[in-house]
């Protein structure tokens, strides 16, 4: 028997809401609770729903009119295509218009719902599991069809639809790469470009393929969006459609040909949630103790206590009405059975439709908002958790920017022409803790993207409901539940008095989130990812610096030849480095031609006026190190005036860089670039974005890993040259490079200081912008599009340059040659752009 009760629900959702457009206009007596609406337009609602306006004859006659759904010797459902093509048309096309494909989708989905329930098992080595064995996430397809069974239809559904469009995606990948057609993956396929995509049209057989399109694409049913972006309340979808993705997902084996023949579908590897867990930053108490996560906290509360606890979550008034109970159960899941994967499947819809409704409310005003961007239009882009990659298209909740909306006629209002977008009011009214956690798990590139990794089928769905549990918890999951329960516990018309009158929240809970909300910060964040990663080779440098200072202090000793007759001068130097000593307490020393040591030491004279003889011929190594210091020296002394004119922490205090106060040993004067993350800033530095400077944070990031990576080789090849020498096993060429380098070191070292000090700059501007954004006082660098345009040419330079940190059998040439590309990028234009000369 077709279950009768979901179908219910969905007539009586069906006309709550004519009710509501039929008296929407009169005044209520009194206030009264607040009432369930769908979050569905007119047009998706009545085309959602038409099926159950046909007449019970009608949908009985399209229900034994269509073909029926078999499983054939191999485990394998299937269906006579053509024949369902043919119904869908014939339908359509009929005089008395008896249904549209819509309508007779969701017949076929009733057919599907009694042929589960009669035909589908996935008991030890039955059929249907020896079909599906080859597939990505095959030992889920058992776990929906136990949701199916145990009235779990929602979640049943949002799993199944992400296993089938992981399997989709695998099938076309490997049709694409055995025809030869493509020779690599296309990783940003998502089920819609994979129903349009020519391989599987080419595929499927025609009458699957236009199935597929009237369940998941928006000229259809759109149920995959409808669902995974939350504007379908559980009720609302109901078994048969988790039913029908089941039977679809176990016809698709017959199309892959490696399955087809018995083998196994080579699979993209699939993403752990807590593979990420060593990315997050973790941030410590005042006392140096880590957080404790809310799952341990509520696991240690007496049943009755968690209990009401999570009822009180699950009931705030930022959940929206008709998920209260999804969520309750999701967090009993993620606590008491450590199902995390329930716990995300579940929670990230309603987490979506929450944030989009919050969107509306505190920007309606500011953007001009209409109130249909809390439903789902079936003209229109929905307003969506991520999908930053379309965000010139669409609402993006999370984007620091709010697109305004256009008048009814279509053209942009007056204010829509002076500007575009509006800041987002979530950055000012959300948690900074919540609001952190969320960008970090939906919004940033290097971030988890937790939604899409598991909405899109590319994380291991291995442990969702295994029946052994786990007590381990990912460190994305844990900040993703303490995210939403502060959320829940600051949300908008909490009256903490009558909440607290009814039930304490236990003190460990309080705790737990007050930790929680003092410590947390955005660990993939751009700016911040920047600040630490800058912080951290700050300290590279310094040390790097003592190093140099070691091998930088020595003193020459003419070395004498003790003949027979006398005692002459060699042509040999020895060079003895006072600070450097051997294991038996000896002073370090190297012995070099003279005239090779005095030319070196001469070119290396930064100060002194270079000869006109070299300006002309062919520059040796040590003339061409003297040309990078003193060139270096030029366009440092022009940052550091920068600085000075440029970036100011108040109206007196001017900024200097860390790093190219290096240069001179000593410490930067002047507010640090060190210290840039204030609390009262935070909001304000989470909002800035790619326009503002950001879009060249990447390759920043190269750049410091670079230079942190030269410095530390350069480093290690000094030290090994002079373990060859201090052993005997050195060979003229080993003490020859190992006094070169010596020689070089302090160029080399200013060249990764002015790279740092260069992308300090972008940093301290940056930051500058975002103090803008708090006071209309700031003013900020001429030239910082000059200096954010340098980023891109300055890590080509330093990656060049990093030719020259090779081991101990690095030649010499490759060393003039990264010097001669770091000249010609300190002579370009771009840099004197940047940081233009001096006139005078």
């Amino acid at each position: 028997m077709v279950n009768v009760f979901s179908y219910t629900c969905n007539i009586f959702c069906y006309f709550c809401s004519l009710l509501h457009r039929r008296f929407a206009h009169m005044k209520p007596i009194s206030t009264p609770p607040p009432m369930y609406r769908p979050s569905l337009s007119s047009a998706v609602n009545d085309a959602f729903n038409s099926y159950w306006r046909l007449s019970s004859s009608t949908r009985s006659l399209l229900q034994s009119s269509l073909p029926k759904f078999r499983v054939d010797a191999d485990g394998i459902v299937t269906l006579d295509w053509n024949s369902w093509l043919s119904c869908v048309e014939a339908n359509a096309k009929a005089a008395n218009d008896i249904a549209n494909a819509i309508e007779t989708t969701w017949a076929l989905a009733m057919e599907a719902e009694q042929f589960v329930s009669e035909a589908i098992n996935f008991d030890g080595e039955s059929r249907n599991r020896l079909a599906a064995r080859g597939l990505a996430h095959s030992g889920s397809l058992e776990q929906i069809e136990a949701m199916l069974r145990g009235g779990e239809y929602f979640l049943a559904f949002v799993v199944g639809v992400t296993v089938l469009e992981k399997t989709l995606y695998d099938l076309h990948d490997e049709r694409s790469t055995s025809s030869g057609l493509v020779t690599s993956r296309k990783k940003n396929m998502i089920l819609r470009d994979l129903l349009y995509s020519d391989i599987l049209v080419a595929t499927l057989p025609e009458g699957l393929s236009r199935l597929l399109k009237i369940l998941f694409l928006p000229s259809g049913l759109n149920l995959r969006n409808l669902a995974w972006h939350g504007f379908l309340a559980p009720f609302e979808l109901p078994k048969c459609f988790g039913c029908l993705t089941l039977l679809l997902i176990m016809a698709l084996p017959k199309h892959f040909g490696k399955l087809s023949s018995g083998g196994i579908v080579e699979k993209t590897e699939l993403v752990r949630i807590d593979s990420f867990d060593s990315r997050f930053t973790m941030i410590y108490g005042e006392n140096g103790e880590i957080h404790q996560d809310l799952t341990t906290v509520l696991r240690q509360e007496a049943p009755y206590v968690r209990d009401e606890v999570i009822r009180k979550w699950s009931t705030s008034p930022f959940i929206p009405l008709g998920r209260s109970n999804l969520l309750r159960r999701a967090i009993e899941m993620l606590v008491v059975k450590g199902d995390e994967l329930w716990f995300l499947f579940a929670v990230l819809p309603v987490l979506e439709h929450a944030l989009r409704l919050e969107f509306l409310r505190v920007n309606q005003e500011r953007a001009g908002l209409s109130s249909a961007y809390g439903l789902a239009q079936i003209d229109a882009y929905y307003s969506t958790l991520d999908g930053f990659g379309q965000k010139d298209k669409h609402q993006v909740l999370l984007h620091p920017a709010v697109l305004r909306d256009t008048d009814k006629e279509g053209s942009s209002s007056e204010e829509t022409d002076v500007a575009g977008s509006v800041a987002n009011a979530l950055y000012e009214k959300l948690p900074f803790a919540s609001l952190a956690v969320l960008l970090d798990l939906f919004m940033m590139s290097n971030g988890p993207n937790l939604r899409a990794k598991l909405c899109h089928g590319e994380a291991n769905l291995s442990s969702f409901l295994d029946s052994r549990g786990t007590t381990t918890i990912s460190v994305a999951t844990r900040l993703l539940l303490e995210a939403l329960v502060l959320l829940c516990e600051t949300s908008r018309g909490q009256d903490i008095a009558h909440e607290a009158a009814k039930f304490s929240t236990s003190a460990p809970v309080r705790q737990c989130l007050q930790s929680f909300t003092t410590t947390t910060s955005s660990s993939f964040h751009p700016f911040y990812r920047l600040h630490r990663a800058l912080s951290a080779v700050h300290c590279v440098t310094a040390e790097f610096a003592a190093f140099r200072s070691l091998w930088t202090t020595y003193h020459l000793e003419d070395v004498h030849n003790h003949g027979a007759e006398t005692t002459k001068i060699s042509s040999l130097t020895r060079v003895v480095f006072d600070t450097i000593q051997t294991r038996d307490g000896v002073k370090f020393t190297l012995v070099e031609k003279t005239d090779r040591v005095v030319g070196f030491l001469t070119a290396l004279d930064w100060t002194a006026t270079p000869e006109a003889s070299t300006l002309t011929k062919k520059k040796t190594f040590a003339q061409l190190i003297r040309q990078l210091g003193r060139q270096l020296r030029d366009v440092a002394d022009r940052i550091c005036s920068d600085f000075k004119s440029n970036h100011r922490s108040n109206a007196t205090e001017s900024r200097s860089s860390v790093f190219l106060a290096l240069m001179d040993g000593k410490n930067s004067s002047g507010r640090s670039s060190m210290s840039l993350l204030e609390r009262s800033m935070e909001r304000n530095l989470l909002a800035l974005s790619d326009q503002d400077g950001l879009s060249v944070a990447s390759c920043m990031m190269e750049i410091i890993t670079c230079c942190q990576r030269s410095l530390q080789a350069f480093r290690s090849r000094v030290e090994q040259l002079q373990r060859l020498v201090t052993e005997g096993k050195a060979r003229t060429n080993h003490r020859r490079t190992l006094l070169t380098s010596i020689f070089f070191l302090p160029a080399f070292e200013y060249m990764q200081l002015m790279s740092l000090g260069i992308v300090e700059h972008q940093l301290v501007h940056l930051y500058d912008v975002a103090r803008q954004q708090k006071s209309t006082n700031i003013s900020l660098c001429p030239r910082a599009v000059n200096v954010e345009q340098l980023q891109r040419k300055l890590l080509q330079c330093i990656t060049s340059f990093e030719g020259c940190t090779g081991g101990s059998e690095a030649s010499q040439k490759s060393g003039e040659q990264a010097v001669e590309r770091a000249l010609q990028f300190l002579n370009s234009k771009a840099v004197k752009a940047a940081f233009p000369p001096s006139k005078c």
